[in-house]
């Protein structure tokens, strides 16, 4: 609950301020070619690979820079929470570093506020499962419970294709297919 409402917050507060630089100053380069420009996505994703049962939305969290034409680098984050059973909980934390090609220039697209981008990456997976086992106890003793706990991680390539659209200068939504924390993220993309 804690992370959702810090990432509420920095969504407010970034709109807020991003929204006042709007009127000041206007882009004229294509979105997608802009090299120095900054690309933060903050969303959810839809769905998670190979989690099943109830509970948390994978809340996500991209950075790219624009580094050359049409090319950019950055960072990555997502976690997801999840329940089996009332007793069986997994945590999914993943830490990304991403780079994307922009296609607008070569798909000879010129609407300035919508970016076509793919790339790839490395990714950091972290998960942590928590389950309590019941021991029915023998003849004459009471049952009892046992929790225990795994945790571990690896190093693995990442996929994504997207697209953003900008409803002003500075603020706008995007989607992104790929092999991250979930096969679709949808949500708030901001350009600086």
């Amino acid at each position: 609950m804690q992370t959702r409402k810090l990432l509420l917050w920095s969504v407010f507060i970034a709109v807020f301020f991003i929204g006042n630089a709007n009127a000041q100053s206007p882009k004229k380069e294509l979105l997608s070619t802009a090299k120095g420009s900054s690309y933060l996505n903050l969303g959810v994703g839809l769905g998670s690979y190979g989690l099943v049962g109830t509970g948390g939305i994978p809340i996500v969290a991209s950075y790219e820079y624009g580094v050359a034409k049409n090319i950019s680098a950055g960072i990555g984050i997502g976690y997801v929470k999840r329940k089996f059973t009332s007793e069986d909980k997994y945590t999914y934390l993943m830490f990304t570093a991403r780079g994307s090609y922009h296609f607008n220039e070569l798909m000879k697209l010129s609407n300035p506020k919508l970016d076509i981008y793919a790339g790839a990456g490395l990714v950091y997976r972290r998960y942590t499962y928590k389950y309590t086992e019941l021991f029915p106890g023998s003849e004459g003793e009471a049952a009892y419970t046992k929790d225990y706990t795994t945790s571990g991680g690896n190093v693995d390539a990442e996929i994504h294709a997207g697209a953003r659209y900008l409803f002003t200068n500075h603020i706008g939504a995007f989607a992104e297919l790929g092999y991250g924390i979930s096969p679709l993220q949808l949500g708030l993309t901001l350009v600086f």
